[in-house]
């Protein structure tokens, strides 16, 4: 116990200066330099491999205890049986802590490998130096510079984001980021042996740069802990969780992913709910959910207003909203006052979804209808259709093509004023139907005004609904 008070907490191990990657390597392309390296920062980086060289203009030291300056975080990426020795070197250079990324330990579900999980979690707890992982991305921290995936988007926003597996960290990061999602921190554990899911969330509760968090949780070694902090997060902040090994098939995958007893699904939601944490089950739904956290404002209500090209899908739309638990009311006799005298096609309707048809094509008139459909007291959200392939199909043939993208740049802005005058959610789904190039780029230049895109209506009202949820039991509780 005497050296547990001396290990340095989360926030103290996220004051980096000076970081190490030990175990430079050509075989993976030198995954970790080009990682550490992407985004310019004031982060002093130190290499180490047992070959002497140079890898981007840093030369390579062989051994740790060689830098010629004190590290504050070190990256592990050396065989197993290294470790030991490594950690202890890192802890003669002043390291406060590590990302283990080696695997072959616990989850190798063997005895052997449990063993070497203990060894170096007595070394841990001996020196105080505290661990991500083994067999773990460990951190991504936008701010200060710190990657644990080449080639993505450097994007600090308020979401906060921890996973037990490395892949689903570098996948919701890298989507997210596409997303226009920006992240606090993102930290992968892993095997857990030190650094615990339990207390990241703690970490999470009181980070002032954290709105809302999202978990990817396979299992854990102390259930009641991790629950138990999930539910005091909740009270504050929306969690927004996948967890992995709810069949019996993904809980044997989990034990031998991560050494992770995945425990009973039906315990699990229950404490879910319980705690308010919301459940999805992809990573889709997740980043859609995190999305509408971190980018809009709080809805008011479960009102939606629609704007829409098409009759048909427009009852489809609705249908969707109103099987997902939103309500789509009428528009009001004054608001349809004021948009009748913009609609000059036959074939639209106004009631809501408010369907332009041919006059969707016109982007003054559908920028003018956002703004008055903004205005409506009856949608307490906007949800707009971005209908590009119909857009794509028609300039094509009138030779417009190429300046399609200014019709969705005024669309933008009309739905971002409305988010910030009327204080109200404005969603963007943008249907894949075809044409991914024009897709891709509607998708940016929402994203660039901070709307949060979908990839379908079903994601879009889905998300919302969960949003609602979440901000409705907190009001019944009191929080």
């Amino acid at each position: 116990m005497k050296n547990e008070t001396k290990r340095p907490s989360i926030a103290d191990i996220l004051e980096i200066k000076s970081v190490a990657i030990v175990g430079v390597s050509a075989g993976m392309g030198y995954y970790w330099v080009h990682s550490m390296l992407q985004w310019k920062h004031d982060l002093q980086m130190w290499l180490v491999s047992r070959r002497e060289g140079e890898v981007m203009g840093h030369k390579i030291y062989t051994s740790i205890l060689a830098l010629p300056e004190d590290i504050d975080f070190a990256i592990i990426a050396i065989p197993y049986k290294a470790v030991p020795q490594a950690l202890r070197e890192c802890h003669q250079k002043g390291a406060k802590a590590v990302t283990i990324f080696t695997s072959g330990f616990s989850e190798l579900g063997t005895e052997e490998g449990r063993q070497r999980e203990l060894e170096i979690q007595k070394i841990l707890d001996e020196t105080g130096l505290r661990a991500f992982g083994p067999n773990c991305m460990g951190l991504t921290y936008p701010e200060i510079g710190f990657a644990f995936m080449p080639t993505v988007k450097r994007l600090s926003g308020n979401v906060g984001f921890l996973s037990q597996s490395g892949g689903v960290a570098i996948s919701t990061y890298t989507a997210g980021v596409e997303s226009g999602v920006g992240f606090s921190k993102v930290f992968s554990f892993g095997n857990q042996s030190n650094i615990t899911p339990q207390e990241l969330l703690d970490y999470f509760s009181t980070d002032a740069n954290t709105k809302v968090v999202g978990a990817y949780i396979e299992g854990t070694k102390n259930g009641k802990q991790i629950l138990e902090s999930m539910k005091q997060l909740a009270r504050n902040k929306p969690v927004v969780t996948i967890k992995g090994g709810r069949s019996d098939e993904g809980s044997r995958a989990a034990a031998s992913h991560t050494g992770a007893l995945a425990g009973n699904i039906e315990m699990w939601n229950a404490v879910f709910r319980q705690a308010n944490v919301i459940t999805v089950e992809t990573l889709e739904d997740l980043v859609a959910t995190l999305s509408i956290f971190s980018l809009s404002p709080r809805p008011k209500s479960r009102n939606i207003g629609m704007i829409a090209i098409s009759g048909g899908t427009s009852v489809i739309y609705t249908d969707l909203c109103i099987e997902n638990g939103l309500n789509v009311p009428r528009t009001s006799d004054e608001t349809i006052a004021k948009l009748d005298p913009l609609i000059r096609d036959v074939g639209t309707g106004l009631g809501n979804p408010i369907d332009l048809a041919s006059d969707y094509y016109l982007d003054q008139v559908t920028s003018e209808v956002i703004r008055i459909a903004g205005e409506e007291s009856r949608f307490s959200s906007l949800i707009l259709e971005a209908d590009v392939h119909n857009m794509h199909q028609v300039a094509s043939i009138m030779g417009a093509a190429d300046i399609i993208i200014d019709y969705w740049k005024v669309m933008a802005k009309a739905g971002r004023k409305v988010v910030e005058k009327e204080g109200k959610p404005v969603l963007v789904a943008i249907p894949e139907v075809a044409y991914p190039g024009p897709r891709a780029e509607a998708w940016e230049v929402f994203v660039n005004e901070g709307l949060p895109v979908f990839r379908n209506m079903n994601e879009t009202v889905s998300a919302l609904s969960r949003v609602c949820d979440y901000y409705e039991t907190q009001e019944r509780r009191g929080f």
